[in-house]
C-alpha cells in the first residue's frame, strides 16, 4: 500500500476501494475509509507507523465492507474513533443488518457473510450529519450524499473531496452497465448536489482521483436514465413480474449472473430502479394469479 500525494496533507492509498489518508494540523492521521477486511487494517497501520503517526479518527463514507473493512483492525490497535453515517452506523455495528437486508430481511444465505458484505463489528463513536467537525484542528465538511446507502456521505478537507461511492468511475461504468443503488431517486438527487463542487481533487470510492468530475456525473446520471427508459420500454408491451423485468434487463445489457454475490448486488439495486419508476407514478402495480405485476399507468 503506498501514499499518492494530492495537495498539503492530503493523500490517497489507491486500491481496490481507494482509502483517504490526511495528517491533521496537529500531527495526527485521518483516514477516509479502511478497504477489505484486516489486511488492509494492517496495511494501513503499516503506513501510520512508517511515518511515525497516531490514527485519531475514522471516517467511513458508507457500511458496506470493502470500505470499512479494516475498522476493527485498526481501532483495537490504536484507539481511533470512527465517525460514520446514522444508517450506516447500524450495520457497521451489526453487520448482520447488512446480509439480512441483501437477503429480503430474511436470515442470510451463509454465503453472503463475506468480507464484502459483512465485516468485522465495529463501534461507531460519533453518528455524522451535514456540518463541519474538527480532529486535531482539521476541519472536516460533512456532505449527506444518499443513494448508494440510505446516508451515504462524502467529506470533503480543504480542497479534496472524498465521495465514496455515489459515483462511478469510468472504469466501473465501462465494467457495470448497472451499478448498485439503494436508492435511484436519492442517487439522482446526489449526483445533482456533486455538480455544486468545485475542487482540486475528488476521490472516488474505487478508481483513479478526478481533477474534474463534471463528465463523469453526466455519464453516470446517463446510465441512470437509460435503465429507467428500457424498463418503462418492456412495460410498455405489456405488465410483466420482476423476474421477468430482471431477465429482460440482463439480456438486454449481455450480465451474465454466475455468483450470489453478482446476483444479490443486482437483486436489490432493480428493486430500486422500480420504486424510483413508481414513486414517480411512471409505473402501476397489480396483482394477477398471486403474481405482483409492474405496469405502465393506463396501459401507456
Amino acid at each position: 500500500m503506498q501514499l499518492r500525494h494530492l495537495v498539503g496533507d492530503i493523500y490517497c492509498v489507491p486500491g481496490p476501494s481507494n482509502v483517504g489518508f490526511v495528517i491533521t494540523k496537529e500531527g495526527q492521521a485521518l483516514l477516509i475509509d479502511t478497504g477489505v477486511g484486516a489486511r488492509s487494517g494492517r496495511g494501513l497501520l503499516q503506513i501510520l507507523q512508517d511515518h511515525n503517526l497516531q490514527l485519531a479518527a475514522i471516517f467511513n463514507t458508507h457500511c458496506h465492507g470493502d470500505h470499512v473493512g479494516g475498522n476493527a483492525f485498526l481501532v483495537e490497535h490504536t484507539g481511533a474513533q470512527v465517525y460514520a453515517p446514522p444508517h450506516d452506523a447500524i450495520v457497521i455495528e451489526k453487520p448482520v443488518w447488512g446480509t439480512m437486508c441483501m437477503f429480503g430481511g430474511a436470515d442470510p444465505l451463509a454465503e453472503l457473510e463475506t468480507p464484502r458484505f459483512a465485516a468485522q463489528a465495529c463501534q461507531v463513536d460519533v453518528r455524522v450529519s451535514e456540518g463541519v467537525v474538527v480532529v486535531g484542528g482539521t476541519e472536516v465538511q460533512v456532505v449527506p450524499l444518499p443513494g448508494h446507502t440510505g446516508s451515504h456521505t462524502g467529506y470533503l478537507i480543504e480542497d479534496v473531496f472524498f465521495t465514496g461511492d455515489i459515483l462511478a468511475g469510468e472504469e466501473e461504468l465501462a465494467q457495470s452497465p448497472i451499478t448498485y443503488a439503494y436508492s435511484i431517486t436519492m442517487r439522482l438527487q446526489s449526483l445533482e448536489k456533486l455538480r455544486r463542487y468545485s475542487c482540486a481533487w475528488y476521490v472516488l470510492g474505487h478508481g483513479k482521483p478526478e481533477p474534474d468530475i463534471q463528465s463523469l456525473i453526466e455519464c453516470n446520471i446517463e446510465q441512470v436514465n437509460g435503465v429507467l427508459a428500457f424498463i418503462k420500454a418492456f412495460l410498455a408491451q405489456g405488465c410483466a413480474d420482476f423476474d421477468q423485468i430482471y431477465t429482460a434487463i440482463c439480456r438486454h445489457y449481455g450480465i451474465r449472473v454466475r455468483t450470489l454475490k453478482q446476483y444479490f448486488l443486482l437483486y436489490p439495486t432493480l428493486h430500486s430502479y422500480i420504486s424510483h419508476l413508481s414513486r414517480n407514478g411512471d409505473i402501476i402495480h397489480a396483482f394477477e394469479a398471486n403474481r405482483l405485476l409492474w405496469c405502465l399507468p393506463d396501459g401507456r
